[in-house]
Parts: structure tokens; C-alpha cells; sequence
């Protein structure tokens, strides 16, 4: 049936037009309805406190809390007090869509026991919602688009064949950025769909595993073996997610493709005496290509082929001061002397800084930007040129190196097919969402990745 304009005429046969006639009083009748929907839960839940109450905590520590030890299970309580409030709301919408109750030596399915015969008493509406929560599964999703107060626009990243759904949510949308991803139950409510309420936030950095898990227990399923996947998704979803809280992220150490070695952002600060003598010495250098403006790169060709960077070299902050970078130790062992025999008296060496990105990453502050008197006194123009620079040279071979989130396949190699393609664009999608928010934190433009996608050829 075609949908009723507010501008057409009403279909009560009134002659009006549909907003001054009975477009009020149906809306009025949704609020009521959606008002008598939010309290389903807390009934349901009040219900199963009452009737079973010890059965109730042993399904809850012995299922969703089943993976966490005595000590994890305590410090989830101790150090995460703000968030646990949060987790209790999810613990008990999963009760009630997935948990059982061991009663009388049988398991019983708490849907059954919340709508079947003695159940507690619940309206049409509130009935109709535990109805739709309990025959509704998580699913992994990825905002495409966000209206913020209004709506969200869901992609399914377990099952992409799927059109992303369009969500109404106010209160999540306030928050919610692009690319941001989380395992919610999207239910379908009159003529759009909602969430249910009980959502889990998903940091990307930390999804890999994850996705590879529920990809390997989802194989050869589709969305229509709707009780297989809802199963699988109801254990694996929520175990994870709490592990989060009271476990560790583990850095991988991060190596060099060709040398082996562990990847460092070196640089070698110069003070230029003669810029003239500078740029004639390297014009004269075969392996050298770029320029002042653009900067250098001196090039070496690797046993397999392929032309590489070993070293970096741009215009300093200042106008008589140049940085010289690398990508591991070995590289700045060979680039130093090298350089400097190059470049001769044109030169002046000050010093030399060494960051290690496994260190900065086990350091990093979920959204806080590191302050520092330094970093206080430097433009935000400035510091996200910095940062693109070491963004630039951290990823200079990123198009060939094996990836471990990529199955030890290169992004080169992995876009060849059309999983791989997704993997690649997941993964790269994955580096622009964490810039974002911290460019956000910091206060700072945005570094792009578009030079990555450009590099292997592929869109978003």
C-alpha cells in the first residue's frame, strides 16, 4: 500500500488533508505504543528475578560471564565500575533472547518461559517486543551514514551480500561516528526497524580476530539458517567482548618485509648551510628521485623485484633545517654515512629521534592526544603534517608487505579476489576511522589514506 503523504488527502474520507486530520492522532497512538514497549524488559526481567532468581544468576555467570575467571569476573566489576551498569544491560538482554534456565534438571529456553503458559502479563505491544528481541539475532554491523538524533545506516560485515538497513535511533546516533562498529539486534518495528537496546561497541583494531572466528564458525551458513547463526553469534559475540575489558590488547612486534628487522620511525634532524650545494649533490645521485618541494627518496631495488625507500629526506619545520628519516635500524646505519657523504659541508648534523610504533601503540590512551610543551606550542597544521609524514613512511611498502589481518597476503595480492577485496577495504577503512577520531582528539586536520587506495588502484 502506498504510503500517506502529510499533504494528501486522508483516508478517513474527511476531505482533509492528512496532517490536519488524523496524522496527529496516529502518531499519538505510536508514541503510546513504543511507550508501552519500553517497559517489555523491565517486566520480563522483574518477572525472572521474582520466580528465579538463583537460576537467573547461575545462567548469567555460568553463560554470558562464562569465559571471564574468579579474578577477571572481579576486577570487570572493580575496574570497569562506570561501564558495568552498561554490560549488566546487555548480560540481561541476552538472557532473555538467548539464555536458558536449568530447571528441574531440563533446560527451558527463557523465551519460552516469558511467553508461554504462567508468563508474566504483558500487553499486545510489549508481548509483540519480547516477541521480536527473542526471535532476533546480533549481527556484526558497520555505519555506513549517520543522521545524528535521527538515524543510522547498518552494513551487515558477516553477511555484506545483505543491503544495509536503515535504523531509527536518537539516542545512539548522538555518539555513533562513520565507519564505527557494533553487534546490535536490529528489530523490525511497524515500517522501519529499531535496536533493541543492548549494544556492544566493537574497536576496530581489535575486530580482526574476531571477524575470523565468526567467519570460520559461519561457514557455509547463510542468514536464512537463522538458528545455527544466532547461536554462534549469541556465545562468540558477547565472550569477546567482555574479554576485552580485563584483558590486555597484545602488540604484534611490526617488521620490515625486506630486512626482517623491526620497524622504526628514525629521523636525523640537519641544520642546511648551502642549499644550492645540497641539491646539485643529490640531482647527481642515479638512485635518488624528487625534489626540494616534494622532497627526496633514495631507491634501491630489491631480490624480488621491487623498488624500495631507504631513506626519506623533506624540508624541516624551519627554513634552514631538513629531516632525514628511516625505517629501521639498518636502513639509518647505511643512510647516515651515506647521506653525509653526499651532501658534504652543505650540511650540519643536530640530532637524531627514535620512536618505536609497537611502544606508542602499547602506550596510546584510548582518545587522548599525549600533551607535551612541545606538541602545546606546534599548530594543528603543523602537527598533522608531522604526523602524515610518519604516517606516509610508516606505510611506504605497505601495498606489498604480507599482512597477518590479511592471511599473510599483501594487499596487492589480496584484492585479487572478491573476499580479499573486502579484506583489504576493511582494513584500510580501519586505519581512516582510528585518524579520524584521533585527529579528533587532538585537535588537528585529518591525515588521508587516499595515497594507500591510490597505490593499489581500488575505491571505497
Amino acid at each position: 500500500m502506498k504510503k500517506v503523504g502529510r499533504n494528501d488527502p486522508c483516508p478517513c474520507g474527511s476531505g482533509k488533508k492528512y496532517k490536519q486530520c488524523c496524522l496527529r492522532a496516529e502518531a499519538a497512538k505510536r508514541a503510546q505504543g513504543a511507550n508501552d514497549r519500553s517497559e517489555a524488559v523491565p517486566r520480563a526481567v522483574q518477572w525472572l528475578m521474582l520466580k528465579h532468581d538463583q537460576r537467573v544468576r547461575q545462567a548469567l555467570d555460568e553463560g554470558f560471564f562464562g569465559t571471564l575467571n574468579d579474578d577477571e569476573y572481579e576486577r570487570l566489576q572493580v575496574d570497569q565500575a562506570e561501564a558495568f551498569q552498561g554490560i549488566l544491560v546487555n548480560a540481561m538482554e541476552w538472557l532473555l533472547a538467548d539464555g536458558t534456565l536449568l530447571i528441574r534438571g531440563r533446560e527451558h529456553r527463557v523465551a519460552d518461559l516469558l511467553l508461554g503458559r504462567g508468563g508474566p502479563l504483558f500487553s499486545a505491544e510489549q508481548r509483540q517486543w519480547i516477541e521480536l528481541l527473542t526471535s532476533s539475532r546480533l549481527g556484526l554491523y558497520e555505519v555506513v551514514d549517520v543522521v545524528p538524533g535521527e538515524s543510522l545506516l547498518l552494513k551487515d560485515i558477516l553477511f555484506p551480500q545483505q543491503a544495509p538497513v536503515l535504523v531509527r535511533e536518537r539516542s545512539g546516533s548522538r555518539d555513533a561516528a562513520r565507519l564505527d562498529l557494533m553487534a546490535v539486534r536490529i528489530l523490525p518495528v511497524d515500517d522501519h526497524h529499531e535496536l533493541s537496546g543492548a549494544a556492544y561497541s566493537i574497536p576496530r583494531q581489535r575486530s580482526f580476530d574476531l571477524i575470523a572466528e565468526l567467519r570460520n564458525e559461519l561457514q557455509g551458513l547463510t542468514p536464512d539458517d537463522a538458528t545455527d547463526v544466532k547461536e554462534i553469534l549469541s556465545v562468540i559475540i558477547p565472550a569477546r567482548w567482555l574479554e576485552w575489558f580485563v584483558r590486555p590488547l597484545e602488540i604484534p612486534q611490526i617488521l620490515d618485509r625486506y630486512t626482517g628487522e623491526p620497524i622504526l620511525l628514525i629521523t636525523d634532524y640537519y641544520q642546511v648551510e648551502d642549499w644550492t650545494a645540497l641539491e646539485q649533490a643529490l640531482s647527481g645521485e642515479t638512485d635518488v628521485e624528487g625534489s626540494r618541494s616534494e622532497g627526496w627518496d633514495c631507491l634501491f631495488e630489491g631480490d624480488d623485484g621491487l623498488q624500495r625507500s631507504r631513506l626519506s629526506i623533506n624540508s624541516g619545520r624551519r627554513p634552514d633545517q631538513i629531516e632525514v628519516s628511516y625505517r629501521t635500524q639498518q636502513y639509518a646505519d647505511e643512510g647516515r654515512p651515506w647521506f653525509e657523504a653526499v651532501a658534504g659541508t652543505a650540511v650540519i648534523f643536530r640530532t637524531r629521534q627514535i620512536a618505536d610504533p609497537k611502544g606508542m601503540l602499547s602506550q596510546a590512551k584510548p582518545s587522548k592526544a599525549p600533551k607535551t610543551a612541545v606538541r602545546d606550542e606546534m599548530p594543528p597544521e603543523v602537527i598533522g603534517e608531522v604526523i602524515e609524514q610518519s604516517i606516509r613512511q610508516h606505510y611506504a611498502d605497505w601495498a606489498d608487505q604480507p599482512l597477518p589481518a590479511l592471511d599473510g597476503r599483501t594487499p596487492r595480492e589480496a584484492i585479487q579476489n572478491p573476499e580479499g577485496l573486502e579484506q583489504v577495504k576493511f582494513l584500510l577503512h580501519t586505519y581512516e576511522h582510528g585518524e579520524a577520531r584521533q585527529a579528533k582528539a587532538q585537535k588537528r586536520p585529518t591525515v588521508s589514506y587516499e595515497f594507500l587506495w591510490q597505490e593499489l588502484g581500488i575505491t571505497p
